[in-house]
C-alpha cells in the first residue's frame, strides 16, 4: 500500500484523538484488501475487521471525562 495512504490514515486517527494501534489495524486491513488477500466483498470478513476497529476505538469525549474526573488534566487542558 501507498506510504501516502499509510500517513494519511495515521494523520486522521490521531487527529480525532484515537490510539495508534487503530490505525495499524486500518493499515494492515486496507493492505489486505489491495494486495488481494481480503475480499473486499466478503461480509464476514468485514464483520471481523470490523469488530477489531471498535474494540479499538475509544470515544474521545469519554477518555478526556475519564481523565477530568481522576485530575489528570490540567487547567490549560481543560479550556480546549
Amino acid at each position: 500500500m501507498d506510504s501516502k495512504i499509510v500517513e494519511a490514515i495515521e494523520e486522521a486517527v490521531s487527529e480525532a484523538g484515537q490510539p495508534v494501534g487503530l490505525a495499524r489495524k486500518m493499515s494492515r486491513w486496507f493492505d489486505a484488501v489491495s494486495s488481494g488477500n481480503e475480499d473486499v466483498a466478503s461480509k464476514q470478513d468485514a464483520y471481523r475487521h470490523l469488530e477489531l476497529l471498535y474494540a479499538e476505538a475509544t470515544l474521545v469525549g469519554t477518555v478526556h471525562a475519564a481523565s477530568e474526573a481522576d485530575g489528570a488534566i490540567s487547567d490549560d487542558a481543560k479550556e480546549e
